[in-house]
């Protein structure tokens, strides 16, 4: 039935594609990127840089959000070299507050909103795409966020396997079905100026992207999803940071649903937030049914036949070959199998830490992953 289903999401998201191609604006320097700092001096210089050649970039203004490393030092020595960087640095507020007032400086009529550690490919089409959606009358348009692998560490190439491919199928079909897509990522956005302004960013949860996005939704706003916009934004290289970040996601959304209750019962909250719900509550009952009856009949092997089943097997590997073309690197198809770890730890974040967010709706602090410094290629 799972797998049935999966094919339809796949067919439907492969026709809606087909059907709303788009070819990309040439309206060049045309958008100004909004970029939050915190403690960015390993990455800072790359992406600015990378931002400020991209054709569509009329300036990039980088907000230093209160940094207590090397962030603000070279932020200035930045702005003295290039003069379309607006270098802005205030006390810490919070990612939601320094987005706002980095929109205090914002000339063009759209913006695009990334982060620190995203690499944003400098000589593409990419933001040409979205920018063809907010001409064609969306107000808010998201990317797909997919996985930098430069100077990565093996937990970002498991992550790598399927998102890319995932990311594209599940909001495409939240698109065609529920009207908007899940979430507009915070390293992926483009918004009308006059409309992030009126509606504006909040700092009541950790996660504002997801605020930001259901409260676009729930307003009446046009809010839509774009594959042919990828970017590469950082992944986790430990354990303990993959954690704490799924952590702020899961508990994120846990305190979103509490926070657009009225959302649930529409058409949005029926098709792109509470089937997102729904698979985590069904695959945690499934596991650990398979695990009650596996451990009993097959012992020590019972991990391996419950959670490398061939199907899951199969079905990763067919994902994971889509990632490999677009990372060129064949090793991610023997890797997808081990995304099966990023499944377990969802789950037990949401055991541990997310029915507690929605009950009380109450998020542990927000922990920023280790950086590193990564190669532009």
């Amino acid at each position: 039935m799972k797998t049935f289903l999966f094919i339809a999401m796949c067919v439907s998201a492969l026709a809606y594609l087909l059907i709303n191609a788009k070819r990309p604006s040439r309206r060049h320097r045309s958008i100004d990127v909004i970029l939050p700092a915190y403690n960015e001096e390993v990455c800072l210089e790359a992406s600015i840089s990378t931002l400020l050649a991209n054709p569509y970039v009329n300036q990039v203004i980088c907000v230093n959000d209160g940094s207590t490393d090397r962030t603000s030092e070279i932020l200035e020595w930045c702005a003295r070299k290039w003069p379309r960087l607006v270098a802005v640095n205030q006390e810490n507020t919070g990612k939601g507050g320094a987005l706002m007032h980095g929109l205090e400086y914002a000339t063009a009529e759209q913006v695009f909103l990334t982060d620190a550690d995203t690499f944003v490919p400098p000589d593409g089409d990419d933001l040409g795409y979205l920018l063809a959606e907010i001409e064609d009358g969306a107000d808010a348009v998201g990317g797909i966020p997919s996985s930098n692998l430069s100077n990565a560490g093996l937990l970002p190439y498991i992550r790598a396997t399927v998102k890319l491919p995932m990311i594209a199928i599940k909001r495409t079909f939240q698109q065609l079905t529920g009207g908007a897509p899940f979430i507009i990522s915070g390293a992926c956005g483009m918004f009308r100026t006059e409309v992030l302004r009126k509606t504006g960013f909040s700092d009541r949860t950790k996660v504002e992207d997801l605020d930001l996005t259901w409260t676009l939704v729930a307003q009446g706003y046009d809010v839509r999803h774009c594959n042919r916009c990828v970017v590469f934004p950082q992944e986790c290289n430990s354990i303990v940071d993959e954690w704490k970040r799924w952590r702020r996601w899961i508990v994120g959304f846990a305190v979103c649903m509490r926070l657009h209750a009225p959302l649930l019962r529409t058409r949005f909250g029926l098709f792109s937030i509470l089937p997102m719900f729904a698979v985590i509550v069904i695959g945690i009952a499934a596991y650990l049914w398979a695990l009650s009856y596996a451990v009993p009949t097959h012992g020590l092997a019972s991990p391996v036949k419950v959670f490398f089943p061939l199907a899951w097997v199969v079905v990763v590997a067919m994902i994971a070959a889509i990632s490999a073309l677009h990372h060129r690197n064949i090793l991610l198809v023997a890797l997808a199998p081990f995304a099966v770890l990023y499944v377990i730890l969802s789950y037990a974040i949401w055991a541990v830490h997310g029915l507690k967010g929605l009950l009380t709706g109450r998020e542990p602090a927000r922990d920023k992953p280790t950086r590193y410094a990564y190669v532009v290629a």
